[in-house]
């Protein structure tokens, strides 16, 4: 089944990773455009073709996606790991499909997604539980949202220093990049109040590390519960 997980966090070549263009978030056009009814990347439609599985969503409408989650009332910085979720998921990894763990692992990641539709534990966990019950529609429909949630990450820097760093809206996801380059993390080290180094274990492709910014969710953290 390890075989399962490799296809779930298909390997990309680091090359094509630092040949792409990048560039960090810019909140405040995303904020003029996912709150104004008139715009095409209104956040209520935008949301609604997600959560239908709509595959002709564009990089940029996931940007606005992902990123203009953290503008939104409902959104919670920090939140609570989901280690049940994350062990299952591990022993989804593990098994040979057994129908009551897989039921499990759907019903525990649909109730995180009920609550964050951008949680990429529940969704990586929904995707496996789902491939290996045979399911292929939803497989694809899961690893569709996954791969480009990853893809906008990726696509907000280079990871090469703090300044480039890629961006993301929960310090977990951190890890969810790094399963994506098929790399495993030695040691996390904070670097400023926002951003977060992870060297990462000797690999084929020389990496040593990346940079992460999490300031989105700090940033809403320090408006929210300020005193």
């Amino acid at each position: 089944m390890k075989k399962l997980f490799l296809i779930l966090f298909a390997l990309i070549a680091v090359s094509t990773l630092r040949a792409q263009e990048s560039a960090a978030p810019d909140y405040n056009d995303i904020r003029q455009k996912i709150f104004n009814p008139k715009h095409p990347n209104y956040y209520p439609a935008l949301v609604k073709r997600y959560l239908e599985n709509d595959t002709t969503l564009s990089l940029e409408e996931y940007r606005c996606l992902y990123y203009g989650y953290t503008l939104q009332e409902d959104f919670v910085p920090y939140q609570r790991e989901h280690q049940q979720l994350f062990d299952i998921r591990r022993r989804l990894a593990q098994s040979g499909g057994m129908i009551g763990l897989c039921s499990d692992a759907q019903r525990q990641a649909r109730a995180v997604l009920e609550d964050n539709p951008f949680d990429l534990l529940a969704i990586s966990t929904y995707a496996i539980a789902a491939l290996q019950l045979g399911d292929s529609t939803t497989w694809r429909q899961m690893r569709g949202r996954l791969e480009d949630i990853l893809d906008v990450i990726i696509s907000s820097g280079d990871g090469e220093t703090p300044e480039s760093a890629f961006h993301v809206i929960a310090i977990e996801h951190e890890y969810e990049v790094l399963n994506r380059l098929g790399l495993e993390v030695e040691k996390d080290s904070l670097v400023s109040a926002t951003v977060e180094y992870l060297r990462v274990k000797p690999n084929a492709e020389g990496e040593h590390g990346f940079y992460f910014d999490f300031s989105a969710c700090r940033n809403i953290y320090d408006v929210k519960y300020s005193e």
